[in-house]
């Protein structure tokens, strides 16, 4: 048997170090994914916070400040006052629904 042969199932240097070289650019763009995931995971995350403290504000002016906000109104626009308010409490109620599956 002669040395200078390669054993059939052999790999070489350079053909390793490329596996590596592409192993560690998947690494790297399955951790980019993940992080991209996270950052946009916190930012849904700081909207519905943002967004349930401004509805809860809006619910407290409208039964605090009822008689101001619907003084002046035509019926119309206090229905729409009424309608947004029961879908804002319900939009609230499925929110701290969904939260509880987590």
């Amino acid at each position: 048997m002669n040395n200078n042969h390669s054993p059939q199932n052999a790999i070489s240097h350079k053909e390793l170090n490329d596996f590596f070289i592409k192993a560690k650019k998947d690494i790297s763009s399955s951790n980019t994914s993940e992080n991209n995931q996270i950052k946009v995971n916190q930012e849904f995350s700081d909207l519905i916070k943002t967004w349930t403290e401004t509805s809860q504000k809006i619910l407290l002016m409208m039964n605090k400040e009822q008689k101001i906000i619907t003084e002046n109104r035509n019926p119309k626009s206090l229905i729409g006052f009424g309608a947004m308010g029961a879908h804002i409490n319900m939009a609230l109620q499925a929110l701290k629904a969904a939260g509880s599956d987590q």
